[in-house]
């Protein structure tokens, strides 16, 4: 049992690469993108009953990918807890700033997003006439 305590660096990899791939895998087969449209004519009649059964029928085709979603998902989590755990620890000690000193600091951020928007309009304007010249 003392195998079971241990950690392997290589298994962490190895559910990191997998786990994306198995969402995607179930986004595939949610969408009804895997293979062809129709799972159901070809996963379906195969004559096995494992596929058969996960596949013959559109409820049974969107279980079978939520699953593999949330499994994936919940692989991705396990393996992000051990670089969350200190992060929220040091979130802690942050001195966050009040109620008005907030609202002050996101006021300028947006004007600034804003300035930013209007001038990156104007050059627009500015510039695509150059442009359709150019290009013809």
């Amino acid at each position: 049992m003392s195998i079971l305590k241990k950690e392997y660096k290589f298994e962490n990899w190895l559910l990191a690469i997998l786990s994306p791939v198995l969402i995607l895998y179930g986004v595939y087969i949610l969408l009804g993108r895997f293979g062809t449209i129709n799972l159901a004519g070809i996963l379906g009649t195969s004559g096995i009953g494992v596929i058969d059964f996960f596949f013959n029928t559109t409820l049974k085709r969107v279980l079978t990918g939520s699953f593999l979603v949330i499994i994936g998902l919940l692989v991705l989590i396990y393996l992000l807890i051990p670089y969350i755990k200190p992060s929220i620890a040091e979130m802690k000690k942050v001195n966050w700033p009040k109620g008005k000193e907030l609202a002050t600091n996101s006021g300028r951020v947006f004007s600034f997003l804003i300035f930013l928007m209007l001038m990156f309009f104007i050059y627009s304007l500015a510039l695509d006439p150059l442009f359709k010249l150019i290009y013809g």
